[in-house]
């Protein structure tokens, strides 16, 4: 670790923290991500002695911040915000910073990350449909798609439609929610209304789940909002998440989609879609695709497009099917 620089974020965090002692250093880690708790844990578990140089560079880093402003009174929020990121580095500073500086309901809300989905299920239980989907549409989406999973079908199927229409959460509903939470976490919180993305919301919650639940869910928002269904597919499978595909099911993709949306298709995508297509074709096969698409030429960005959306289609097809596996978690078997 470099003395002038103190080292990187995880180790430079741990080191402050581990100076500040363990009742400060505990109130800071009450604004971190349970995942970067556990990195700068991991990075204090590391240290099996602090020398004065490797401390002085952490708290060089401090002098400096202060000493860039006039007085505590002006510019507090840089200030602050400078303090952070050159002791946690640039992204988990800016985070913790975030969360200071804004309002509380981000400090609020993360109360409920450091519970695991059967607690949060039995948590909200009992509270109408609406506030249980105006909690998941805060939470992290990992969180609230393994909160979702432990759910029965007609409630996913519920909370999916009530998130996937949110537009904005009106402060009232706010309010209400940390009321329960209040009650049920013993925390207390100020809310402003939020504008929410609901379908891409609900796109990154259900990516993880297993294709049986996916398929049934989406087959229940159709049924009121076939347009709305349509969407959240989108949002869900990207052509950039063709490469999380298996081989054999590329290989049975590529058997279904036509010859002459292929390097359409290519025409647009990263290398590393293209090195995994290409990959599971034959060499002659390779070399016509590239042939194809270097005559082609330049191409209006609403075709290719539409190319990719066409190859989705044919995947989402064959997954539903139970032929090719997504590579979003759920059963491997092939049919």
């Amino acid at each position: 670790m470099a003395a002038g620089a103190g080292g990187k974020g995880s180790e430079k965090a741990a080191l402050f923290l581990l100076m500040l002692g363990e009742e400060q250093a505990s109130k800071v880690l009450q604004f971190v991500d349970p995942h970067e708790v556990e990195l700068i844990g991991t990075a204090m578990a590391a240290i099996r002695s602090v020398d004065n140089q490797r401390a002085e560079a952490v708290v060089d880093d401090f002098r400096m911040s202060m000493q860039s402003e006039t007085s505590l009174g002006v510019g507090v929020h840089g200030y602050v915000r400078k303090l952070f990121t050159s002791t946690l580095g640039e992204q988990k500073g800016a985070t913790l910073a975030d969360r200071v500086l804004g309002d509380e309901e981000s400090q609020e809300m993360n109360s409920l990350r450091w519970l695991e989905p059967d607690a949060l299920l039995h948590m909200l239980k009992d509270e109408h449909p609406q506030l249980i989907a105006i909690t998941m549409a805060h939470m992290d989406q990992e969180q609230a798609g393994a909160l979702l999973k432990q759910m029965a079908p007609d409630l996913q199927d519920d909370i999916v439609m009530r998130i996937a229409n949110m537009q904005t959460i009106p402060q009232a509903a706010m309010r209400q929610l940390q009321t329960v939470l209040k009650k049920k976490l013993s925390v207390t919180a100020t809310f402003k209304n939020r504008k929410i993305d609901g379908a891409l919301t609900v796109a990154g919650i259900m990516n993880g789940l297993d294709q049986e639940a996916e398929t049934r869910i989406l087959e229940s928002v159709a049924k009121k909002n076939e347009a709305l269904s349509e969407k959240i597919q989108d949002l869900m499978f990207l052509f950039s998440n063709l490469i999380n595909i298996p081989d054999k099911g590329i290989q049975l993709l590529l058997r279904e989609v036509s010859s002459d949306i292929l390097p359409m298709a290519l025409k647009g995508a990263d290398q590393k879609v293209r090195d995994k297509i290409m990959g599971n074709m034959s060499k002659r096969a390779r070399e016509m695709l590239i042939e194809d698409m270097e005559a082609r030429g330049p191409m209006k960005l609403s075709d290719v497009e539409a190319a990719q959306k066409d190859i989705l289609a044919v995947a989402r097809k064959l997954a539903e099917a139970g032929q090719i596996d997504l590579g979003r978690g759920g059963n491997d078997d092939y049919v």
